[in-house]
């Protein structure tokens, strides 16, 4: 009797030990379905990967849609690798031709455009989004990347007639499909940065089909070749599921120093993505800690007012966060943070001692500790370290001296504080630190005479009256999209107002050294030209620089394999649930 009990035993383990092991060959998914929950600090503001620019548009869109290049998960410093590409471009003519093959065997996801075939992804996709972004009427924050740089890409709004059914027989020379598995991409000059470019949402294949269905109007329509397939919006999350088609893909085998040190690498061969369901959550500050607190949320980028919360007099992380075994990363994040005047402004504008009044009239000291409880550092520069012809040394141009300002005050032509007319400060935002920073901003200026209104501001509405120009003194932040200087002198040229160049300043030499930065390829030389640059925005002073930002980030125990990044969206199908 105990025999066959122990044979039974044994049946029943190796039927147990079989099906699993069949279940993980055939990837038929976790025997218990996973759901990760994260969290979004805005609404997106739009879907559609011409025009979605903001950082948790960016985030949902990622795990969709695929572009041609993306970075190593892993690797710092960052690494471009192919996605939708099987290559690196090959290069002809001095870097003028680029010649990129197209993987085969990639489908986009169902869609009744499709009309219930399976829709393989072609080089053709690709040059029909070049064409859209070449679109005016859209407004594509990507226009600019390659008005200038692709041949017959400047004009191609006017040759279409912006009618999207026109998009599919009027070409652009600079972007063709020379088969369905190769594209070819023409410059008018080599571009240093052209791989990153590649490595954006806007250059995510597109389909004719989908473009039709739609008749253009993509910003509520997700359909992509990524992990996840995008189900929609209801009232409390985004929500996506696991791509059960989605072509064999692994998690990487190789990291830095930081990927080894925190077990990164356990995961290497495995097939990603990991996790059946993606929801994220669209919540105010307060409700997002709640729920992270209540086990409702899995990873919690925290509020800058809530860092406090984090800790006991010990300096320890508190008791609740201990108990329940949370996680809590620091991360350092290629993002800076300015003041930004509207330099054709009646009043800013003309008026560099007002802007110089301003910035000597801040406590930075006691702004950073207001915003970010002392854990992102002052910024010296409009570069951030880690890029190219960032200074380390550089002193800080600016410092809290309330007298200096009161006689750039006079200077402005302002001796007397009641003939000073009334700032309108505009918020990146309408609660938590965005407010708490208006009232500072607030506090200080009216401390040396000058008068100030708040306009509170939800962050897509500061995004749309500040691409058209509409503000006049604001505080705004830049993450970076690639890590090279350029990508943030770009909202410093003439040519980007409106748009992304929200103070409107213009310098016909900072325009000269711009294009000139985008045709050297040398390190030195580039370093030279970005810091040039810098010296001559100082001088004018549309911005004033005042801290890079860092990223505290509390994690669930239960999630494996997460390492935050500014320009790594796509991170969710490398993400592992384990109880």
């Amino acid at each position: 009797m105990k025999n066959r009990t122990a044979l039974f035993a044994v049946l029943i383990t190796a039927l147990f030990c079989g099906t699993y092991w069949m279940w993980k060959q055939l990837d038929l998914g976790p025997l218990k379905p996973t759901t990760i929950r994260l969290s979004l600090d805005n609404e997106v503001e739009s879907l559609d990967p011409a025009k979605s620019y903001s950082d948790d548009s960016l985030v949902v869109s990622a795990q969709v849609m695929e572009p041609l290049y993306q970075y190593h998960y892993l690797k710092r410093p960052y690494e471009v690798q192919p996605l939708l590409a099987e290559t690196l471009p090959k290069l002809e003519e001095k870097g003028t031709i680029l010649i990129i093959p197209i993987k085969k065997g990639i489908f986009y996801h169902p869609h009744p455009a499709f009309k219930g075939k399976r829709r393989e992804v072609t080089a053709h996709d690709f040059v029909l989004q070049f064409r859209r972004l070449g679109m005016e009427t859209l407004k594509s924050p990507g226009r600019g990347l390659f008005a200038d740089l692709v041949k017959g890409f400047g004009d191609y709004g006017k040759r279409v007639n912006e009618d999207w059914r026109n998009l599919l027989d009027v070409k652009i020379e600079g972007f063709e499909a020379l088969d369905d598995n190769t594209l070819i991409i023409r410059l008018v000059k080599s571009e240093p940065n052209i791989i990153y470019y590649l490595a954006m949402n806007f250059v995510v294949p597109v389909p004719w089909e989908i473009v039709s269905f739609y008749e253009n109007k993509l910003d509520e329509v997700l359909i992509g070749t990524g992990p996840y397939i995008y189900s929609g919006y209801n009232s409390r999350y985004i929500e996506m599921h696991k791509n059960r088609d989605y072509r064999e893909d692994y998690y990487p085998t190789v990291g830095d120093r930081y990927a080894n040190v925190q077990n990164l690498l356990d995961s290497s061969k495995e097939r990603i993505p990991f996790i059946e369901t993606v929801r994220f959550y669209i919540n105010k500050e307060e409700e997002r800690w709640e729920k992270f607190l209540n086990k409702e949320i899995d990873l919690l980028t925290v509020p800058k007012a809530f860092i406090p919360r984090l800790y006991d007099e010990k300096g320890e992380l508190t008791l609740e966060l201990r108990k329940n075994d949370f996680k809590l990363g620091h991360f350092p994040m290629l993002t800076s943070r300015w003041f930004g005047f509207n330099m054709r402004d009646p009043l800013f504008g003309k008026n560099k001692n007002l802007r110089l009044a301003i910035a000597h009239a801040i406590d930075y000291t006691r702004y950073l500790q207001l915003i970010s409880q002392n854990t992102n550092l002052r910024a010296n520069s409009i570069l951030v370290p880690g890029i190219a012809g960032y200074r380390p040394a550089r002193d800080f141009r600016f410092q809290y001296d309330p007298m200096l300002a009161k006689k750039y005050l006079a200077d402005a032509g302002y001796p007397d504080p009641s003939k000073i007319p009334v700032i309108t400060y505009s918020t990146r935002g309408n609660e938590g630190i965005a407010l708490l920073e208006a009232n500072f901003i607030k506090e200080y200026l009216e401390a040396i005479g000058l008068r100030v209104k708040i306009e509170k501001l939800p962050f897509t509405d500061f995004l749309k009256k500040g691409r058209a120009g509409e503000l006049q003194f604001f505080t705004d932040a830049w993450i970076f999209d690639y890590p090279d200087g350029e990508n943030i002198m770009q909202l410093l040229v003439s040519t980007n107002f409106p748009g992304i160049n929200k103070s409107g300043y213009g310098n016909p030499e900072v325009d000269k050294l711009y294009f000139q930065l985008k045709e050297t390829t040398n390190v030195e030389s580039r370093e030279r030209i970005l810091q040039a640059m810098e010296e001559l925005v100082f001088d004018d002073l549309p911005w004033i620089p005042l801290m890079y930002e860092s990223s505290f980030v509390l994690q669930s125990p239960k999630i494996r394999n997460f390492r935050k990044s500014s320009l790594i969206r796509n991170y969710v199908k490398y993400l592992k649930i384990e109880e």
